[in-house]
């Protein structure tokens, strides 16, 4: 169990009041990422119906009867109501509800489970999601503690795996060291499929490794992160590989100053659109503004894409205790690509890196 009594009860009380402004009477969470965030158990969602289900003054885990102990072992949750295959287990849901009453339902309930349950809350469903942005975006002591021990973790995953590099070796061969080393530090997995890109393919930001091999001069990036304790990390650097070409190192210099400026620059007062704004000013200055192709960060933690976005129409006022990256590329096509990225948190006053590793030009 990730959850205890303490956090569970708290993190359901905040999660009420929020019903309550919102006038809503009951929250229907499916297996996933909120239910980890409100339980402690990391599941995922499945054709077999499960549902946490928060009331005003109840709240009743509905799931398969195979389940039930796992929920038991797993999360601070006693109220279990189970079902067996062949029994209707929308019906049961249903009959937790009253008949009256607002209910929120999170976006991620698969339709074909939202398509039977609708006839019972029609005409008074809504959207939970806003409940859990506003819960989720501020992290907690715990929170903060677990991304910044995912980020150590999968930085010295990626420190013991670079020597590993050599000529003639294939994307594909070295994300398997890189991930294989997530393991030996104790990482429960890849947060999210790592990326790694030799040569022109590094001007792709979201290239699948594939049999290219590694030739000298190649600019290296590499996007990686693992998962500990159901808390994420996303990190990356670039690397040149025998030698560097004069330009994808003035590149990676402007990247660099636009990484380290952004997060020396925030304040209580700064929006993650401003953020955004100023990362792009200093890529524009230098001649590659039609090179930076995408936002300049996401915020982080169960999920490695969450709110905040670091982008032009998230107009929002830094959150303390919201974390996020800052994350700025250029990339030339044919040629190659840039990407420094960073995992930060807002303190109140400041913005600061969870990462260690040095961002500077490395030829390995």
């Amino acid at each position: 169990m990730y959850l205890d009594k303490t956090t569970f009860d708290s993190r359901l009380k905040t999660l009420r009041s929020l019903m309550d402004k919102a006038s809503v009477d009951y929250v229907l969470v499916p297996p996933g990422p909120n239910f980890f965030y409100l339980t402690g158990m990391i599941t995922e969602s499945m054709e077999r119906l499960a549902l946490f289900i928060i009331g005003k003054d109840s709240q009743v885990v509905v799931c398969p009867a195979l389940m039930k102990q796992q929920v038991l072992e797993e999360t601070p949750v006693k109220d279990i109501k189970t079902w067996s295959d062949g029994e209707d287990p929308y019906d049961l849901a249903s009959r937790v509800l009253s008949k009256k009453g607002r209910v929120a339902v999170e976006g991620s309930v698969p339709y074909f489970h939202y398509e039977k349950m609708e006839k019972y809350i029609k005409g008074r469903a809504g959207s939970a999601d806003p409940l859990f942005e506003q819960m989720r975006i501020t992290k907690d002591h715990t929170e903060l503690s677990n991304i910044g021990e995912a980020i150590a973790r999968s930085e010295k995953a990626l420190k013991n795996s670079l020597p590993e590099l050599r000529t003639g070796i294939t994307e594909k061969e070295f994300s398997r060291i890189l991930e294989n080393n997530f393991f030996e530090e104790d990482l429960s997995s890849p947060a999210f499929p790592s990326i790694v890109s030799f040569g022109p393919n590094s001007a792709m930001p979201h290239h699948s490794p594939d049999n290219t091999k590694l030739k000298a001069g190649d600019t290296i990036v590499i996007d990686y992160g693992g998962s500990y304790r159901g808390y994420s990390s996303d990190s990356t650097r670039t690397f040149f590989w025998k030698k560097e070409d004069p330009e994808m190192h003035t590149i990676l210099e402007t990247v660099r100053e636009a990484n380290e400026t952004v997060r020396k620059e925030a304040r209580r007062t700064t929006k993650y659109s401003e953020m955004d704004s100023l990362a792009r000013k200093i890529i524009t200055d230098a001649g590659y503004g039609d090179k930076f192709i995408h936002r300049l960060g996401h915020g982080l933690g169960i999920q490695v894409h969450e709110p905040p976005f670091l982008v032009g129409t998230d107009t929002r006022t830094m959150i303390k205790n919201s974390v996020f990256t800052i994350e700025p590329g250029i990339y030339i096509q044919g040629k190659g690509g840039v990407r420094i990225e960073d995992t930060n948190y807002f303190d109140g006053e400041r913005c600061i890196s969870f990462n260690k590793m040095r961002r500077s030009a490395t030829v390995l």
